[in-house]
């Protein structure tokens, strides 16, 4: 909640920046866009560290990042100063924090796995409503300097505190996890276990063709919300909306968001998620069009309600679909390319968010391409394969066979406090 509010809450600094600098819309959203490609290109390496290290390491790491960078960011005086410690610091930050969070939370829920990413992604979605109004709060009362140092150094000590509370699987703390049935085979808790059937899985799943398409539709989902949430404010208040209430349609935008975040992961459980997955995206992409014509307070909020719906629901349920589509095996390594595919595309939206106003003088034709973006991601989902069927059977069976290792002397001697776990079996 803490790590995603900062990249989210974004807008509100755009035009303090442009104002305090001279530096263009487009100049200061390529920070954005520098942030989200950094998190993309580390977030293949996020998943290995956290698989190799355990999230709860992993993530003490983001937290160290994540003060540089806000400190950073409070003293910048350049442009390239921005770029540097929001762009660079922030965005690996951001990687430590996400990519290791979601496949720890798999390895707490053996069943019901919809209920323990709607959770997380709740947290996800609650952080940016909280945030945009704290923050432009912070913002008239301590300016943008003050704000960053503020919530840089609260930030740090709240994650501090709950990463010390986190343990990374039930293993950790003697216990089994969610939905756990008598039968269902033990846990791997051996380090060097677990980093070789992660990555022999891995060597697996690359070759089905649902790997690479939910990439490109995580991309594509993002470079279409992105877009909006960039340009949102600024373009609520080229409307005549004021500040504060131009803030209000982020925090309602992400509100709202809460609600899908929550419902969609749990609802692609129970029915399966690429169904799930396409209302979200569709609805997504139509939403945005009722920008076209906002041009009041009510106009601005209704649009804020429809696209919350569909934002919230886009990102949500890969972490079910990914359980669905592979079984009980590792997801760090495949949850960290989906978030590499979703960081390029967060950057690529916020480049055209900026890019496009400063050549057109509008935002009209950086809303017309986030609804182009979604609705091409709506139509990747359609040729997705079925989630009624394990794409590898046999990863299973190839667990029963580690299993043997793992308990073995030799495995025992050479696992470590902080090695995360798999969940095994069906």
């Amino acid at each position: 909640m803490v790590g995603s509010s900062i990249r989210m809450a974004f807008g509100v600094f755009i035009d303090p920046l442009v104002e305090g600098f001279g530096w263009s819309p487009g100049a200061v959203s390529l920070a954005y866009s520098a942030s989200t490609l950094v998190t993309a290109v580390f977030s293949p390496v996020a998943g290995y560290l956290g698989m190799r290290f355990g999230a709860r390491k992993a993530m003490l790491g983001g937290t160290v990042l994540f003060f540089i960078g806000m400190m950073g960011t409070a003293a910048i005086s350049e442009l390239w100063h921005l770029y540097l410690w929001y762009g660079v610091f922030l965005g690996a930050a951001q990687a430590l924090f996400l990519i290791p969070a979601m496949p720890a939370v798999a390895m707490w829920f053996r069943r019901h796995l919809g209920l323990g990413s709607g959770l997380v992604m709740i947290s996800w979605g609650l952080g940016p409503a909280i945030m945009v109004q704290v923050m432009a709060f912070l913002i008239v009362s301590a300016e943008w300097k003050g704000t960053f140092q503020i919530t840089g150094v609260i930030g740090t000590a709240i994650m501090f505190f709950l990463i010390f509370m986190f343990r990374n699987s039930p293993a950790d703390r003697g216990s089994k996890p969610y939905g756990w049935l008598q039968g269902d085979l033990p846990q791997i808790t051996s380090g060097v276990v677990f980093v070789g059937k992660a990555r022999e899985f891995q060597r697996h799943i690359q070759h089905t063709n649902a790997f690479w398409n939910l990439i490109n539709i995580h991309f594509l989902g993002c470079v279409g919300h992105a877009i909006i949430l960039v340009m949102i404010i600024p373009y609520a208040t080229s409307q005549g909306l004021t500040a504060t209430t131009a803030a209000g349609v982020l925090s309602t935008l992400s509100a709202v968001s809460l609600f899908t975040r929550f419902g969609t992961p749990m609802l692609g459980d129970r029915i399966g998620s690429k169904g799930v997955m396409f209302v979200s995206y569709l609805l997504q992409g139509v939403a945005v069009l009722l920008l076209l014509n906002a041009d009041t307070v009510l106009a601005f909020y209704v649009f804020a309600f429809a696209f919350g719906l569909g934002y919230g629901g886009e990102g949500s349920v890969f972490a079910v679909i990914n359980r669905q589509y592979f079984g009980q095996a590792p997801q760090n390594s495949t949850f960290g390319w989906q978030l590499a595919g979703a960081g390029l595309g967060m950057a690529l939206g916020a480049a055209l968010a900026g890019v496009t106003y400063d050549l057109t003088g509008s935002y009209t034709t950086a809303i017309v391409l986030s609804a182009i973006f979604s609705l091409l991601g709506a139509a990747s989902i359609v040729v997705l394969e079925t989630t009624k069927r394990v794409l590898i059977p046999d990863w299973d069976r190839a667990i029963s066979r580690a299993i043997g290792r793992a308990t073995s002397p030799e495995a025992e001697a050479s696992s470590t406090a902080d090695s995360p776990s798999v969940t095994a079996g069906d």
